[in-house]
């Protein structure tokens, strides 16, 4: 005789129970982790019995290969086969618990939703970073990752070499006007990085490009521009991000500029020169440096 719950046999072991119920593969994937909480269940400790329910969903959320509704009907063609064996035992007891398993169903299919809905939301996120691992832009700021800058940069040098273009570089550090570079919680930081990234995007011509270097500042790269013309542009670029801000504090601004009439380095070069006038200008607290 197996463990009792108010005078009702609910089976010796699951594997017999189940045997015995003659459930589908779904229906049997959904009760085998959970028919050993049943008992408790019923006596009113339903925690552990919904949490393997819903575990179970989430899997298939995950997985995909089994639709929710088919879960749903699984779930319920089980609870129904077990409500039949327990009042065909005829034990004292057995209508009180088919009654409260009936119950303890309405809220074990909401849990299945739900599970199934976590699982989604996981592969959402999943396919979402997958995402954005493999494309060439930053997710925060819209700029070209770093990992992409250093070749997007060597073929614009190489087209400004070859149609004799001349080309500037601006590198722009964005420190918290407060506290110093950085100091803003993370959340907000990413926010104003956010709209400085959409700011200068707005406001460059369509064949120019935004990245980040490997120190986490913006670089515009911009061929075919004189060095007054690219002094313009800082200029230009400062009063824009500063109504970008709004309301809130604008953020210090520092500039490195390089400008070259004829492209006579590579970009590696001209990476180290603009990292140099960054450190420059900030070890100065000059807002502009000229490499």
């Amino acid at each position: 005789m197996g463990p009792r719950t108010e005078g009702v046999v609910v089976g010796s072991t699951s594997d017999t129970m189940l045997t015995q119920l003659e459930l589908g593969d779904v229906a049997r994937c959904l009760w085998e982790p959970a028919l050993p909480h049943l008992r408790p269940a019923l006596a009113g400790a339903e925690a552990p019995f919904f949490a393997a329910i819903e575990d179970v969903a989430r899997g298939a959320g995950l997985a995909q290969r089994i639709p929710v509704t088919v879960l749903l009907d699984a779930f319920g063609d089980g609870s129904e086969k077990l409500r039949a064996h327990l009042l065909a035992e005829g034990e004292p007891g057995a209508e009180a618990a088919s009654r409260r398993l009936l119950a303890l169903e309405h809220v074990a299919l909401t849990r299945i939703a739900a599970g199934y809905s976590a699982g989604l939301e996981e592969t959402i996120d999943g396919l979402r970073h997958a995402a954005e691992e493999s494309s060439p832009l930053d997710p925060d700021t819209g700029a070209i990752k770093p990992t992409e800058l250093g070749e997007r940069l060597a073929l614009e040098v190489e087209r400004c070499q070859r149609m004799d273009l001349s080309l500037g570089l601006l590198e722009l550090a964005v420190d918290d006007v407060e506290s110093g570079r950085g100091a803003a919680a993370g959340g907000e930081r990413r926010g104003m990085l956010h709209e400085v990234g959409g700011c200068l995007r707005e406001n460059l011509r369509r064949y120019d490009s935004v990245g980040l270097t490997q120190d986490g500042e913006f670089l515009l790269v911009l061929p075919d521009i004189s060095r007054r013309g690219l002094s313009g542009a800082a200029e230009r670029l400062r009063r824009e991000l500063g109504e970008c801000a709004g309301q809130g504090p604008a953020p210090e601004l520092v500039f490195a500029l390089a400008h070259y009439d004829f492209v006579d380095v590579n970009a590696a070069e001209m990476l180290t020169g603009l990292r140099k006038s960054m450190q420059q200008a900030r070890s100065a607290h000059q807002p502009l440096a000229w490499a």
